[in-house]
């Protein structure tokens, strides 16, 4: 090992809490030539799992390789994650959500809404959502997906109907539908004066932008898939994942 390595390099400090990476991802790495320790079969067998930081030492050419408290042998960086806390729902939110129509993905059921923080700032775009059936169908984390927004439960002041949601049927419509593409899902929002709106978004597709002077009573139909050649095609918006413990 390389004693005169600085452990200050290392991405999670001594006593940190970790997630280990799922068992298929485990899989995966134990494949990988690059890694000095491959996770062998024992170590596999705790994916998914969370510990603690025990040890931080180096490889030769200079790995950052920690031991942890219950799982064993060394485990290289991208074998582990951040992990959290999720707090259950706070009383007020969960008053709040009962006027909230879900919609639902499969087993996963969605909450989108707006949410004002206590800082004051407000989302029109946020989706609440139990952590287990959430990392069961999306298989990581937010905190620890470069591609996604998340903001804690504890930090929301308020929950309203959002603006700018699809109503439930028509978001569930197109859930039942399937994804339009590997990761994307494109839809037309059909409205009650005959206007028609072409949306592209990720697999989440119960926030969009709706054209000036319309809102979520005007939605008369979805048409799953259709409109990806359609020139006024409309991404959606950003939106924030909020997970609670059950």
């Amino acid at each position: 090992m390389a004693a005169e390595s600085n452990p200050q390099n290392a991405k999670f400090p001594l006593g940190s809490s970790v997630r280990i990476k799922s068992t298929g991802q485990l899989e995966a790495y134990s494949h990988n030539s690059r890694l000095r320790y491959p996770p062998s079969g024992n170590q596999i067998a705790y994916g998914g799992g969370s510990d603690s930081v025990r040890r931080i030492t180096f490889s030769i050419r200079g790995d950052v390789l920690y031991e942890l408290e219950t799982a064993p042998g060394f485990w290289h960086e991208e074998l582990l994650e951040r992990r959290m806390e999720y707090s259950p729902l706070l009383p007020h939110v969960r008053d709040a959500l009962k006027s909230i129509a879900p919609s639902r993905d499969g087993e996963l059921v969605y909450y989108p809404c707006r949410a004002v923080l206590k800082s004051g700032s407000a989302c029109d775009s946020v989706y609440i959502v139990s952590e287990k059936p959430y990392v069961k169908h999306w298989g990581v984390y937010p905190e620890n997906d470069p591609g996604k927004r998340w903001i804690k439960i504890e930090d929301i002041a308020e929950v309203q109907e959002s603006p700018i949601r699809l109503p439930a049927r028509f978001a569930n419509e197109i859930y039942q539908n399937g994804e339009s593409g590997m990761g994307y899902t494109i839809f037309t929002v059909v409205f009650a004066d005959g206007v028609r709106q072409a949306y592209a978004t990720g697999n989440a597709v119960d926030f969009i932008r709706y054209p000036i002077g319309k809102g979520p009573k005007d939605v008369a139909a979805v048409i799953p898939h259709e409109g990806r050649r359609d020139d006024s095609l409309v991404k959606s918006p950003e939106w924030y994942w909020c997970l609670f413990s059950e």
